[in-house]
């Protein structure tokens, strides 16, 4: 179990080598407060966006969404690899906000008005490096990502495995 749990976190990590990406930046749709920083949306998959503040270059708001579908979609055939993890991911509206800097007004506004639970980790437009995706220290859009898929997600749709709670696989491992 100690293995699968290691390959099921740190394997997507050194998989996502190719990063052609597929999408187009759509003007954000979403509606209400917290959401009036963004201009840029993505939508990934139908189950997970991203929304970025219009200073964060197109690129790596794309590379963002890459890495995102290569996450939910390892074997890209447009289609999650998970049907259980897509729904929850939908339900809770499951999304990455990417702010310019900390602190910023765009971050305060949605800390103080986001009242989802589609987020678990951010992503700053300092953090992300399309030309070197996964590398520690230079790009941490796979962690980020991962974050929230899996605290969305896996945690919710697996608890006996991936629950932060004791007792859990994931906590026993």
């Amino acid at each position: 179990m100690k293995k699968l749990l290691f390959l099921l976190f740190t394997l997507p990590i050194f998989g996502i080598a190719q990063n052609t990406v597929c999408f187009t930046i759509d003007p954000n749709p979403v509606n209400g407060i917290a959401f009036s920083g963004f201009t840029k949306y993505v939508d990934v998959l139908g189950c997970f966006f991203i929304v970025a503040e219009s200073t964060i270059p197109d690129a790596k708001v794309l590379h963002a969404a890459a890495v995102a579908a290569e996450l939910l979609d390892n074997n890209e055939d447009g289609i999650v690899d998970d049907p259980l993890i897509e729904s929850q991911l939908t339900s809770e509206s499951a999304l990455m906000p990417i702010f310019y800097d900390d602190g910023n007004t765009a971050m305060n506004t949605f800390e103080n008005y986001y009242q989802g639970d589609g987020v678990s980790a951010v992503l700053y437009n300092f953090e992300i490096d399309p030309t070197q995706t996964g590398h520690w220290g230079d790009d941490a859009t796979v962690e980020e990502i991962i974050h929230t898929i899996n605290h969305v997600g896996h945690t919710n749709v697996y608890p006996a495995a991936f629950s932060m709670q004791p007792n859990s696989s994931l906590m026993t491992a």
